[in-house]
């Protein structure tokens, strides 16, 4: 009664600590979930930050430079553009001026000192700066592309042009496509410097970084260095190439370039030094220069990204959850150690009867075991026993072949001699041109085909006397196949050889072992209906030689192979079904094995496995 009741204590006490397990394991999975959005939300509030600070920036230059296009008709304006220069250089403004939109001429001004806007390397589309300002809703400020030069003072450089109308030229020249003078006013803008200025420095959590693209989705700033100017959807591969950036490619394109701000997760192959697979916390938040077109198209931004390993996360709440584990450990410790003092006197009045059971149960092991073995003893001796009859049947067909052989030798070899004979004697009194001729032939051929067949039958039933002489199978082998190989080369049959270059030698009838591998190459061949091959293989095999003769022909059917080895059995219309009976015989006076495997259609292999001697 009291191990009834120490066991359902047991039970109730695991399914408790079960219960309070999964509930430990949800708790600490919202919590996982609580935190990494917290994070998250704090890497947003960073990201935001950082892409107001750049648009305050832009805003700033956008309010320079409507001041600076006020100038756009003062006589003095070179020397002004020179002096705004000076003060903007600090905001990353490397060049600035003015240009006319309908006419390729010269620059009206520019600091620093250039003869054209040209030489700036820097081509801007002037259709679609007059789209741009033909179109009302749209702002009066023209952001274009990142650009980099590829000759002129920015070379290499990362820049952003911002174009406006001088003010006093009243929009209708441009809506009306007007053949005079519009001059614009522009400042150049260091793109990267600009994006490093705000981003630079700030970190997320331990080891989160910032980064920064534009708006075709190229790194404008990053803590990598090699990343910058490179576009974001193929770098990250080359630095990893082991996994699939699928994911965060999808959120550049599907809401970084489209200016959405938010958060979401991405797998990447590296942080810092350390290279491997891992999954980084993303926030992200846009810089607009210009909104989303009203016909569809997408706005023209930049975005900041903010990215962190999750594992800094985990990192925060470890040592919650460490305590939280030590809690339960130590409750299930109190619980299962007094559950098991009182398991233990329980069990203390069972201990005879326990040690009996294990008596009892060790001889009914013992038993089962000994019936194992003598039930093993038992197929032994009935396979045995089976191999036996077979051999014992197939001897005693062979003396009863050896007896018919014997009384049909003596009966009608003689009479066979004399058809032929008389047969030839009346073909010689016979003219050239006698008919009878050609059936006198046929009576001699047939004959002389009994008379073969008889002489078959007697060199398979008598005893045969083995001349077995140490040698090596390969030899005898590459001899047999010198005999056949024209024959085969004829029928359009391809002979492979596939010899152990290592097997041992070892005791054979040389005459013997030959007439068994021109049978069965012979077989193998004449089972190939059309073109085919025929490969001959040695192993190694217990210490002694495995010979395999496979074909590529009809194959044998099942019901077939369980008598193909009996004497006067064939499939050959012109058969004496002795051949696979002769091969048998020798390879067991060989005190070796043969078997055969086939299939329909899907050929025949032989094997002949001779012991080690």
């Amino acid at each position: 009664m009291n191990k009834k009741i120490a066991i359902s204590s047991l039970i109730f006490v695991i399914i408790i600590s079960g219960i309070i397990f999964i509930l430990a394991v949800r708790a600490n999975n919202e919590l996982e979930q609580t935190v990494s959005e917290q994070f998250n939300t704090q890497q947003l509030i960073l990201a935001r930050k950082i892409a107001q600070d750049i648009q305050a920036h832009f805003g700033f230059l956008e309010a320079a430079l409507a001041t600076y296009a006020s100038h756009g008709q003062q006589t003095d304006l070179r020397e002004k553009s020179g002096y705004y220069h000076q003060i903007l250089e600090d905001w990353q403004v490397l060049a600035l001026g003015m240009f006319y939109l309908n006419h390729r001429k010269e620059l009206v001004v520019s600091s620093p000192d250039l003869d054209s806007f040209q030489d700036l390397g820097i081509e801007l589309d002037r259709h679609e700066l007059a789209e741009h300002f033909t179109d009302r809703r749209l702002a009066p400020f023209f952001y274009s592309q990142t650009i980099i030069p590829e000759h002129g003072p920015l070379a290499e450089t990362a820049v952003l042009v911002m174009v406006t109308l001088s003010p006093y030229v009243h929009e209708s020249l441009v809506i009306n496509n007007s053949p005079g003078i519009i001059p614009m006013s522009f400042f150049v803008v260091d793109a990267r410097e600009t994006a490093r200025r705000y981003a630079h420095g700030v970190v997320s959590g331990k080891t989160g970084y910032p980064w920064v693209i534009d708006d075709r989705g190229y790194f404008l700033y990053h803590v990598e260095k090699d990343f910058l100017g490179r576009d974001s959807t193929t770098v990250r591969r080359d630095r990893n190439p082991e996994i699939s950036y699928d994911r965060i490619n999808s959120i550049t394109s599907r809401k970084l370039l489209q200016g959405k701000e938010g958060t979401d997760w991405y797998i990447t192959g590296w942080h810092y030094d350390v290279i491997s697979e891992m999954k980084k916390l993303l926030a992200y938040s846009p810089v607009i220069f210009s909104a989303a077109d009203p016909d569809g198209a997408a706005p023209r931004c930049w975005s900041v990204g903010l990215a962190a390993p999750e594992t800094e996360v985990y990192g925060l709440i470890e040592p919650m959850v460490l305590r939280q584990w030590t809690v339960l450990g130590l409750f299930s410790l109190v619980v299962v150690s007094g559950l098991l003092a009182l398991y233990l006197l329980s069990l203390r009045w069972n201990q005879t009867l326990t040690a009996k059971v294990e008596e009892k149960t060790r001889h009914l092991v013992r038993s089962q075991d000994l019936l194992r073995r003598e039930k093993e003893k038992v197929e032994l001796s009935l396979k045995a026993l089976v191999s036996a009859q077979q051999e014992l049947v197939r001897a005693e067909r062979f003396a009863a072949i050896g007896e018919a052989a014997s009384h049909l030798s003596h009966e009608i070899k003689n009479p066979l001699m004399l058809m032929s004979g008389f047969a030839n004697q009346v073909k010689r009194s016979m003219s050239e041109d006698d008919p009878n001729r050609e059936k006198l032939n046929i009576i001699s051929g047939e004959a002389k085909r009994l008379e073969s067949m008889l002489n078959q039958v007697r060199d398979f039933t008598r005893p045969q006397t083995l001349k077995k002489e140490k040698g090596q199978i390969n030899d005898l082998i590459r001899e047999t196949v010198k005999l056949v190989r024209e024959q085969l080369d004829m029928s359009g049959i391809s002979l492979e050889l596939h010899l152990d270059p290592d097997l041992p030698q070892t005791k054979f009838d040389k005459a013997q072992m030959k007439q068994v591998l021109i049978n069965l190459i012979k077989n193998a061949w004449e089972a190939i209906p059309d073109k085919g091959r025929v490969a001959v293989s040695t192993a190694r095999k217990n210490s002694g030689i495995l010979i395999s003769i496979e074909d590529s022909g009809a194959g044998i059917s099942q019901e077939m192979l369980k008598k193909i080895f009996s004497p006067f059995f064939t499939t050959k219309d012109q058969g004496t079904g002795l051949g696979l009976a002769v091969i048998y015989r020798i390879v067991q006076d060989h005190q070796g094995e043969i078997t055969v495997s086939s299939e329909p259609d899907q050929g025949s292999t032989f094997r002949v496995y001779l012991p080690p001697g």
